[in-house]
């Protein structure tokens, strides 16, 4: 084999050793995402709807207008929601600033869970928190206790 022969031969070898490898990386890549997306939605099913549909009962018995909203089958980035108004006696419907929001966001391309709580949307206020956790953090406990934060501000900053 001449000297052109081979250099050529082994540059189409590295070549296609680079795009097998890649391949194989997106393969993972993508196995790792579906795998992320699973384990949030079981969690979320098993531990925390349960919790949040409590929530709602507890809400909506206090006077409060509240439900669970969710995009579960969203493949990028499925969430649940936990929807209430801070007012007792105002419904969701009537005014959509004195709605408070907790949610559970996943993201499948950074494996991170964003737990969001909107507690006040006036204009000129800023009543958001947001934490980028990971998929450990979609646990009753930890979910009680982020909602409990967004219910707490929510009542004090319509009550102030």
């Amino acid at each position: 084999m001449s000297l052109v022969k081979k250099a050529i031969e082994e540059h189409k070898a590295a070549i296609a050793a680079r795009a097998a490898s890649k391949a194989a990386a997106a393969i993972n890549t993508q196995v790792a995402r579906e795998a992320f997306l699973s384990d949030f939605k079981a969690r979320v099913e098993a531990g925390v709807r349960p919790l949040l549909d409590a929530f709602v009962a507890d809400l909506v018995a206090s006077r409060h207008d509240a439900i669970v909203d969710d995009d579960l089958a969203n493949p990028y980035k499925p969430y649940i929601s936990v929807r209430f108004s801070p007012v007792a006696g105002v419904r969701l419907a009537d005014l959509a600033s004195r709605e408070s929001v907790f949610t559970l966001r996943a993201f499948a391309a950074t494996r991170q869970v964003h737990h969001v709580s909107s507690y006040d949307q006036r204009s000129g206020e800023h009543g958001v928190t947001h934490e980028a956790l990971g998929i450990e953090s979609v646990n009753p406990s930890r979910v009680e206790r982020g909602f409990e934060e967004c219910l707490r501000a929510a009542l004090k900053a319509w009550h102030a």
